[in-house]
């Protein structure tokens, strides 16, 4: 099996399915949303759900609207959705939130790095687990990964030169000129793939960045329930 020509054929898929999108004003926004949720259903490993919607914290406090948010599919509770297919998910479980736009350009950037901003901005809870018996202490909370898709870009030069003005942006795409990946350690350094490789690197890139995440700290819900309930209160002190 040829793993490279079986992501350069959808990669052409994706290509052509957007760019038709994009050619309806009327409808290209949502559908693009929905041809990129797609694709990362089509290879993502099931311990990750992938929707479009809002992220809301114990506060009460809730996310500009996400075009494609990444989170944890097997212990993420108080996920609610609406009759138009987005959803709302708690702050604790997302992995990735991504914007999807037309074309990459020192605006759509800022754009999107407000966005990704106003998720990491939320507040997030950390709680110990138990398993198998043995009870673990909370870890450290996971880093959010923010990132930007589209089919057109403006050069790559000219997003590695901007792009220390968007400290929420980690990772992007786009699909008909290139994907990159920013290292924020190492002084923003940004390294990228073109052409043909463009949908296989940025594959092999947000896998990667998954996997060192782990799985998110887990949610102590008690602190949604302190905030929603009058009769009963938690004691948070306690494991």
């Amino acid at each position: 099996m040829d793993i490279k020509s079986l992501f350069s054929t959808k990669q052409k898929i994706l290509e052509s399915k957007l760019s038709v999108l994009l050619d309806h004003p009327v409808t290209k926004g949502n559908h693009c949303e929905s041809a990129w949720i797609d694709f990362f259903r089509s290879f993502l490993p099931n311990k990750y759900a992938v929707d479009k919607g809002f992220v809301f914290d114990s506060e009460g406090k809730i996310s500009e609207q996400i075009d494609i948010i990444i989170y944890d599919a097997l212990y993420a509770p108080l996920i609610f959705g609406t009759d138009a297919g987005e959803k709302y998910v708690t702050a604790e479980s997302v992995y990735a939130v991504f914007d999807s736009k037309p074309e990459i350009n020192k605006a759509t950037l800022e754009y999107t790095n407000k966005k990704v901003g106003s998720v990491k901005a939320l507040k997030r809870s950390r709680r110990g687990v138990i398993n198998a018996g043995k009870y673990y202490p909370p870890r450290e909370l996971t880093h959010i990964i923010g990132g930007i898709l589209a089919v057109n870009s403006v050069e790559i030069d000219t997003i590695n030169k901007h792009i220390k003005l968007y400290d929420n942006i980690d990772i992007g795409c786009a699909i008909k000129f290139h994907s990159f990946l920013v290292d924020w350690k190492n002084n923003a350094k940004l390294s990228w793939a073109s052409g043909e490789e463009t949908i296989l690197a940025f594959f092999y890139m947000i896998l990667d960045e998954l996997y060192k995440l782990g799985t998110v700290a887990g949610i102590d819900i008690r602190t949604y329930a302190n905030a929603t309930l009058k009769q009963y209160m938690f004691d948070l002190g306690d494991n």
